[in-house]
């Protein structure tokens, strides 16, 4: 169902809300019982802004005149059945709240209803398939809409990319890159971030997908030299096992072997193809890529010429 947003609702809309500035949906009066909602908001536009030093400048966007349309898709699960009466949406905070009744017999006034977990989703449409450019999976709560708004509750970001290749005489050889950045503020149209460190390594053979690999060998080396995060929120940013983050944030499925995610980590997915001109995550990842290649090639050449 794709959302009808309009201005402000009044003062008895907002029962149990936080003060914000809300845009709205309403649901049809008849509408079914269900425990998820899916909304689908059109047209979304971002522009990536960075900091370089002290000075701040929005990256070249380039002209594509078939660009398709970007959309993001909010989906919200409850533990119950509910009968939805409106959807609202803090543009300041981005966060999504819903507004209705449980299903039941016993009659309960309406309420904020809170999810038992989410997901938002950007994507486009491609050949009658849905391209996916970034994804959030989040548990209990009322979540964001915007992955650049999700990404600033967390102390750092680290987006991790692997390349591998068979080499004859050496056997699978995975390059990987992981760089940190930090997310200093998020608007309506903008995401302002800064870069930090880049980590690489070369591994021969890796255990599983190569990608999944290296994100656990920067993990682990990240923390073994940051120790002063202790729980505050890591975000790792991937392009490999889309299908599989919801389960491994919310720490049903294993992340590595028989490992689950730390507790104070949550998996981010974007993919390098496309969307680095509009969100961070997906500019972090190309960017992984791009070295993880050159780095791959480096070891590569070097193994050749001695």
């Amino acid at each position: 169902m794709n959302p009808y947003f309009f201005n402000t609702p009044s003062s008895t809309d907002l029962i149990g809300l936080p003060a914000g500035n809300y845009h709205i949906q309403e649901f049809p009066e008849d509408i079914a019982a269900g425990d998820t909602i899916r909304v689908t908001i059109g047209n979304v536009e971002k522009k990536v802004i960075t900091f370089s030093e002290e000075n701040l400048y929005p990256d070249k966007i380039p002209k594509q005149h078939d660009r398709l349309a970007r959309h993001t898709e909010i989906e919200l699960k409850f533990p119950y059945k509910i009968k939805a009466i409106k959807l609202f949406l803090d543009l300041g905070s981005r966060i999504v709240f819903v507004y209705g009744k449980r299903d039941t017999a016993i009659v309960i006034r309406p309420e904020i209803l809170k999810p038992c977990e989410a997901h938002v989703i950007t994507y486009y449409n491609k050949k009658k398939k849905k391209k996916v450019l970034n994804a959030c999976f989040f548990g209990a709560g009322n979540p964001v809409t915007d992955i650049h708004r999700a990404m600033t509750e967390c102390e750092v970001v680290i987006a991790v990319d692997t390349n591998s290749r068979e080499v004859p005489g050496v056997g699978k050889v995975a390059a990987t890159t992981a760089i940190e950045a930090y997310f200093n503020e998020v608007t309506g149209e903008a995401c302002h971030m800064r870069t930090g460190p880049i980590r690489q390594s070369i591994m021969i053979n890796p255990t599983g997908n190569p990608e999944i690999h290296g994100i656990s060998k920067m993990m682990h080396h990240f923390f073994e030299k940051n120790p002063q995060i202790g729980d505050r929120l890591v975000g790792i940013i991937t392009d490999s096992e889309l299908d599989l983050l919801k389960g491994r944030n919310l720490r049903v499925a294993p992340f590595f072997e028989n490992n689950l995610l730390p507790e104070n980590t949550t998996l981010f997915y974007a993919t390098s193809d496309s969307g680095s001109t509009e969100c961070m995550a997906n500019k972090l990842i190309r960017m992984c890529d791009n070295k993880s290649e050159e780095y791959l090639n480096q070891y590569i050449n070097q193994k050749h010429s001695t």
